[in-house]
């Protein structure tokens, strides 16, 4: 079977990078997209983006569409946002820390039909942060800003912002400064 997919636009929408995309609203260019082309075998849609979620572009995509099949790429999972993926006929769901081999295997997995929601098996029992979230936070203590980090990281400046308040609350501290020292005293740095 030949894999198709529309990744530059579903995937870059969050970063404003998405061809076609006008102010975040990415659903009407993926179903132009669709119409003139065939829906993709199989669909990556990030879960959140500027203007809206990937929960409406599957919601649209489904109204065209008969068979769609979307894997939900997300840089922040959210409690309930997996249950809402299953409950609309998703096939897929997991974080974009996930190694490359992850993505192959849900997408082969996706291709044969099966769907796969497992999320807790990709992320590391050892630390409470993603890779992306330790990377970040080895740059915060670097004495990077979140700008800099953005461009390192090749990410738009909302992820990466999302990740240091996401380290922040993991780490209980009311700021960066004392996030990235609670990160030492904790063995999360070195």
């Amino acid at each position: 079977m030949k894999m198709t997919f529309i990744a530059a636009i579903f995937l870059a929408a969050a970063s404003g990078l998405a061809q076609g995309a006008k102010n975040g609203e990415i659903w009407p260019d993926a179903v132009t997209w669709c119409r003139k082309n065939g829906v993709p075998d199989i669909i990556l849609c990030d879960v959140l983006m500027p203007k809206e979620d990937g929960f409406t572009v599957l919601e649209n995509l489904k109204k065209e569409f008969d068979g769609v099949k979307l894997i939900f790429l997300s840089g922040m999972p959210r409690k309930g946002d997996e249950a809402r993926a299953r409950q609309m006929g998703a096939c897929g769901y997991m974080p974009k820390s996930a190694d490359t081999n992850t993505l192959a295997d849900m997408i082969a997995k996706v291709a044969e039909g099966l769907v796969d929601f497992a999320t807790e098996s990709y992320t590391n029992e050892k630390s409470p942060f993603s890779p992306k979230e330790r990377e970040t936070l080895k740059y915060l203590a670097l004495g990077k800003t979140r700008e800099e980090i953005s461009i390192i990281m090749g990410c738009g400046i909302e992820t990466t912002k999302t990740r240091v308040t996401e380290i922040r609350r993991k780490l209980d501290a009311a700021n960066t400064t004392a996030a990235i020292a609670r990160a030492y005293e904790l063995g999360y740095l070195t």
